[in-house]
This record gives C-alpha cells, structure tokens and sequence, in this order.
C-alpha cells in the first residue's frame, strides 16, 4: 500500500463513521451534556431514544460537538482535494511533463501528504518511511 491508497482508506473510513453517526447537528448543554437533538419529555429518562451523551466536563463535551460528523465530512472532501490534486501532478509528470518548478511543487505536495497522513500514524498500516 502506497501512501496515497493508505490516505484514501483511512479518508473512507472516517467518512463511513461520520455517515453512521450523522443526521441533526450536534450541540453541548451546560449540564457537559452532548445531544443530537432535543429530547421529548417522554424520552428524557430514556438515553437511547434522546440520543444525548454525558461527557466528563464542559470542555468534553465542546471538544466532541465541535468535531460533529459534518465537520469530519467537510474535512474528508478536502483532504481528498489535496490528495486528488496530488495525483493529477503525478501523472502530468508521469507523461513527461517536468520542469525543476513542477517536480518542487510536486515535492511539496508529497510533503503535504506525509503531515495528513501523520494522525493515522498508530494504524497497522502506517510506515515509518512516510513520515515528515
């Protein structure tokens, strides 16, 4: 597995998380609680049906609302723009089209890859070689 197919499954598996848990948007109570909407009255006892989490402390609860499966979608489509545009240069290059300027932008790019694929870093998969 190259870096860019590593990059690709650990973005379709995010993706598939975030679909799984997504639907109203997350927001925090004062209570550090963290729902998805509103519960009735009916479901306040019942943590299944009001789909509302307890969190440690405030700061929990902030930290996972604001990184709501929107926002993991938001940040999945522009990391595989980065990625996409990657490989469109490696094949311009590929096909015999080099200059200094564009194997250095090229590089960078590589390099840009290496930094996003450094979260995943503790997953089987991950080679000490792509590091930064």
């Amino acid at each position: 597995m190259d870096l860019v197919e590593f990059l690709r499954a650990r973005l379709a598996r995010d993706e598939q998380i975030a679909r799984d848990c997504s639907g109203l948007p997350w927001q925090t109570a004062s209570s550090g609680t963290i729902h998805t909407d509103p519960p009735s009255p009916q479901d306040a006892d019942d943590a299944a049906s009001s789909h509302v989490a307890k969190a440690e402390n405030g700061a929990y609860a902030e930290h996972i609302a604001r990184h709501d499966p929107a926002r993991t979608l938001a940040q999945v489509a522009a990391v595989r723009q980065i990625v996409d545009d990657y490989e469109k240069q490696a094949w311009i290059l590929d096909r015999g089209h080099r200059t200094p300027e564009l194997e250095a932008a090229q590089v960078v790019r590589e390099n840009v890859l290496r930094r996003l694929a450094l979260p995943y870093a503790s997953h089987p998969a991950y080679r000490d070689d792509w590091r930064p």
